[in-house]
């Protein structure tokens, strides 16, 4: 199977014996039941790793015309990726933090 013939598909459902909603993923012919929370996280990571697998390809095309030779190429991509985990793990560590505020603020308010 290519990635062209992939079946992808995602749709909302509710669950009768869990009596909450439920998203429905299919992927080939898999399908996963997550709650709506972990949708929007896989949804997030997902878009996360394609921006940086653009990135990842622009600077590989960027290295490759300056005449930089594949492993250093290689070295240099590795060492953005480093640096890049760590801005997101940190940018990470605030969202949670932000929420973690906004909720104890919501739950002040009730």
């Amino acid at each position: 199977m290519t990635v062209d013939d992939l079946d992808f598909g995602v749709k909302s459902i509710y669950g009768a014996n869990s009596r909450k909603g439920l998203v429905e993923i299919t992927l080939g012919d898999e399908q996963l039941l997550v709650p709506p929370a972990k949708a929007r996280e896989m949804a997030a990571f997902m878009v996360e790793a394609a921006t940086a697998a653009e990135g990842d390809e622009t600077l590989m095309r960027v290295l490759d015309r300056a005449g930089m030779s594949p492993q250093r190429a290689a070295q240099v991509l590795m060492a953005m990726r480093q640096e890049r985990a760590i801005i997101e793990r940190a940018a990470r560590a605030e969202a949670r933090r932000q929420i973690a505020e906004d909720q104890t603020h919501d739950d002040s308010v009730e």
